[in-house]
């Protein structure tokens, strides 16, 4: 799935990129060569949010051609995302007398032509039919021209080249997709690391902010710039405790700031995971300094991290040994209630 958003994104990004809807125009100096050439004008079309039923039309084209007077083409599209409005077989000065028809079951469009007026010669381009879609969901639809057949008035095939166009509906959509406090519980006035994982779920690369809070009070933002299509960052902000109230759980939620026409924002903001804040001393989180906390202490009494008796909470100043340093914390704190 991500591959796939990637190849939408690397797509939009080198050939459109304007808002709202963005036109790849051929131009008769692409076809300067002496191959006939059948190709849809425009060749590409970008539509940076989804309008549905929003109509647009493009153009089968000759150009570089000698005596057509007949032609036979299919052309396939995405039937998800488009739906056949109307077509229109041209040019009208050569008085088209054709048939045509289209396959919504299959998304295949079928036209065949024969000229009751004169034949088509033109180094320039020309439009031979007008097909108008309307917009259905997001995605991206080729426009392929195949098993198509050109003749001259012998009935001639003429031998040409097919360029296909492109239809793309750009979905724009940032995400949280995880917060992680580096711990479930820690002292008041001490600094504790949130992990938050941001991602582009859209198919354009994407410019952000992401926010970070406990309970309702910011604490960090960060931009995020030019993340690419399907990609994720992880970035780590530091929530410094000292003047936070001790004794209570704090939900820590981040929030991905909305990006020009994202429709889905359900998935801006995450809440996942909380931090107890608790007195200094109150090893073993019942909000009272006593008794208790210094036989938690006492039992880890010199242990280290890997050691059997560590207890992380009993060392109270986060120096990576529990000493005489933490008792003393503890007895400074004592009777201390939240």
């Amino acid at each position: 799935m991500k591959a796939n958003r990637n190849v939408v994104s690397i797509v939009a990004v080198l050939c459109l990129a304007v808002l709202p809807i963005s036109l790849g125009l051929w131009s008769a100096e692409l076809f300067e060569g002496p191959n006939p050439t059948l190709f849809i004008n425009p060749a590409s079309i970008s539509f940076e949010e989804l309008v549905v039923g929003q109509r647009f039309t493009v153009y089968v084209t000759v150009v570089n051609i000698t005596d057509l007077k007949s032609y036979n083409i299919k052309l396939s599209y995405n039937t998800v995302m488009l739906d056949v409005v109307s077509i229109t077989l041209l040019p009208e000065e050569s008085l088209p007398a054709g048939t045509w028809s289209v396959s919504d079951a299959t998304g295949i469009i079928k036209i065949n032509v024969t000229y009751d007026g004169p034949s088509i010669t033109t180094s320039v381009p020309v439009q031979l039919a007008a097909i108008t879609f309307k917009t259905m969901n997001r995605g991206q639809s080729p426009l392929h021209l195949y098993d198509t057949e050109l003749k001259d008035s012998l009935g001639n095939p003429i031998t040409h080249e097919t360029a296909d166009g492109l239809i793309l509906i750009l979905r724009h959509d940032v995400a949280i997709i995880s917060v992680e406090p580096s711990t479930v519980e820690t002292y008041v006035g001490n600094s504790i690391d949130v992990t938050v994982v941001a991602e582009n779920e859209g198919d354009v690369a994407e410019s952000f902010t992401v926010k970070v809070y406990y309970n309702d009070t910011l604490f960090g933002t960060s931009d995020v710039v030019d993340l690419g299509a399907g990609e994720n960052t992880s970035i780590v902000f530091t929530w410094d405790t000292t003047g936070v109230a001790a004794g209570y759980s704090y939900p820590i939620k981040a929030e991905a700031t909305t990006v020009p026409n994202e429709s889905n924002t359900d998935n801006n903001l995450l809440v996942d995971g909380a931090v107890k804040v608790k007195l200094v001393g109150d090893v073993n989180n019942d909000n009272t300094v006593d008794i208790n906390d210094l036989n938690a202490w006492d039992a880890a009494y010199g242990s280290h991290d890997g050691d059997l008796n560590w207890n992380v909470q009993a060392d109270i100043n986060g120096d990576g040994v529990v000493d005489n340093v933490d008792g003393i914390l503890i007895v400074q704190n004592y009777h201390a209630t939240a």
